[in-house]
């Protein structure tokens, strides 16, 4: 298991501090163009990140747990990695125990547990397509999709240690860290590409038109075009790019070292901006990233910090 200042986003906007999981103001950066930032310290490691009716919830693995809203914690079993906010709840997926777990968000509390088949699976990424969940499956090279009821249904191949899954406007998109390569799931089968030059893909985003990948260990970011799957654009110089989310024509890579944001125009291609957001080395584990409201939410594990930021 991999759980693998400043450009500017806003002008004359302070940099906000805090600590024991609240958001209380620090001294501001100095200088007129550094980007407002608010950083939550915690006591464990958070990694995955959803918006949650409008709010942030992480997963912090190690402490095997879920913060809600006022830092309220759930526990969820042995190593949560993921989460995506449905109607009938927020599922989790909670690799150690081979399990994906469902919170109910009134009650704060667990309410349904999925032990996926066969034995020994590694739920990872999850995703929810507005009609069923998707769930990654780490040790047996799949993605098995669940109704919200709870019930696992015929599981797709797609190539070898899967890690992430979005769902898109074009189909359910995976990326594959060992393969090296992209599946698109659409129409009850997933289709497989090897991605050129992308090793260790990670993240992964559909906007305009495009399918983006974060490629951890080479560096950079590629753009696929959802039609026709052929590689159209690059983006080099994104060190450890690892989380990937996006709006309708923008794409923000966050790189593990910093972390650092990386924003792109979808349509160009083009890196247009790059904020920095602390000094942290590359994760053993992975860092993770939402986009809640007009915000853009960032985690990385190993500081046990989350970071939050307007979007440009």
């Amino acid at each position: 298991m991999r759980l693998a200042l400043v450009a500017a986003l806003a002008a004359s906007l302070a940099v906000l501090g805090a600590c024991s999981g609240s958001d209380d103001p620090d001294e501001p950066a100095a200088g007129p163009t550094a980007p407002r930032v608010a950083t939550t310290e915690l006591d464990a490691g958070p990694v995955g990140v959803a918006d949650v009716d409008g709010e942030p919830w992480t997963v912090l693995v190690d402490e095997g747990t879920v913060r809600a809203v006022d830092d309220d914690r759930i526990a969820v079993g042995d190593a949560p990695l993921r989460l995506v906010g449905t109607p009938t709840g927020v599922w989790v997926t909670v690799i150690r125990d081979g399990t994906v777990v469902r919170i109910n968000p009134s009650s704060g509390t667990v309410d349904q547990t999925v032990r996926l088949r066969p034995a020994g699976s590694e739920p990872e990424g999850i995703a929810w397509d507005g009609e069923t969940l998707w769930v990654v499956d780490q040790a047996h090279d799949r993605v098995v999709p669940l109704t919200l009821d709870g019930k696992q249904l015929k599981a797709l191949a797609v190539d070898s240690e899967p890690r992430l899954v979005t769902a898109g406007t074009s189909g359910v998109w995976v990326t594959s860290f060992g393969g090296s390569a992209l599946s698109l799931v659409s129409d009850g089968r997933a289709r497989t590409v090897p991605l050129t030059g992308c090793v260790g893909p990670q993240g992964v985003a559909e906007a305009g038109g495009r399918v983006w990948v974060a490629c951890t260990l080479s560096g950079k970011a590629v753009a696929l075009d959802v039609r026709t799957l052929e590689q159209v654009a690059e983006v080099d110089d994104v060190p450890d790019a690892d989380a990937v989310v996006a709006t309708d024509d923008t794409v923000y890579v966050v790189g593990q070292s910093g972390p650092t944001v990386y924003v792109i125009d979808a349509a160009t291609g083009t890196l247009t901006d790059t904020v920095t957001l602390d000094d942290a080395h590359a994760t053993s584990e992975n860092v993770g990233a939402a986009i809640v409201g007009d915000e853009l939410v960032v985690t990385h594990p190993d500081v046990r910090r989350i970071y939050t930021l307007p979007l440009p």
